[in-house]
């Protein structure tokens, strides 16, 4: 898989965990009946806790379960430390990240059993469609460039409910079950941090008029470019800014 040459080294932004929702969020409704049955396991996955008003998940105890749990997405406020971690330590991946004039090459930098992180290089009118992540919850970090987020109103044939400029300085949140579409609309080339947790397996796509599900794909386990030392090297404190 050929790479983009590296692009010049500049200074990055200033990025903080301080995680901001993706605007308001839309979920498509919970099966019922025979779909229901097609979640498999999903039912016996433990809840998360209570949710914060930043997204955070506050669980039991200092930790709670979604610290513990393998099933669980992690904390809002523990992934956006890792993306944000990632957008400043761009040396890493300043060189593999592809802005491709024929569409979107997602780079997969790192992967745990808890978590996932990619860099996405998105020129000029480059999209995805309105997805959701599955099971897996995300962080946006944008780390040059803007990207424009846009959130269904969940009303057939209606306008968005929000487009939010996604900027670079902050931590995106997005939602476990959270549908939304995200497009770069600058003349300027856009790059972003994404990271999932769990690591993602599947994705649905849906119809932006009629908001129903048109297909789910599963998502292939892609080689990684940075090596398994990468997560300590990033979360250590002597390496963060």
């Amino acid at each position: 898989m050929s790479t983009a040459a590296p692009q010049a080294a500049v200074a990055a932004p200033s990025f903080r965990a301080q995680v901001r929702p993706v605007g308001p969020c839309w979920q498509p409704p919970a099966p019922t009946g025979d779909s229901a049955e097609a979640t498999g396991d999903a039912a016996d996955v433990p809840s998360p806790g209570p949710v914060a008003d930043d997204g955070a998940l506050v669980g039991e105890g200092s930790l709670g379960p979604a610290l513990v749990d393998p099933r669980l997405p992690l904390p809002a406020n523990v992934l956006a430390d890792i993306a944000t971690g990632l957008a400043e330590a761009n040396t890493l991946w300043e060189a593999v990240v592809r802005h491709e004039p024929d569409g979107r090459r997602p780079v997969r930098l790192l992967v745990t059993e808890r978590y996932e992180a990619w860099v996405i290089g998105w020129l000029d009118g480059q999209g995805v469609r309105m997805h959701d992540h599955g099971s897996s919850a995300g962080v946006v970090v944008v780390t040059e460039g803007e990207l424009t987020e846009l959130v269904p109103s969940g009303v057939v044939g209606s306008a968005p409910v929000a487009e939010r400029a996604l900027t670079p300085g902050r931590a995106w949140q997005v939602p476990v079950g959270a549908v939304h579409d995200v497009v770069n609309r600058a003349v300027e080339p856009a790059t972003s941090i994404h990271v999932y947790s769990p690591p993602l397996t599947q994705m649905t796509y849906y119809d932006p008029e009629t908001l129903r599900p048109v297909e789910t794909v599963r998502v292939e386990d892609e080689p990684t470019v940075l090596g398994p030392h990468a997560p300590s090297f990033l979360l250590h404190p002597a390496n963060r800014a």
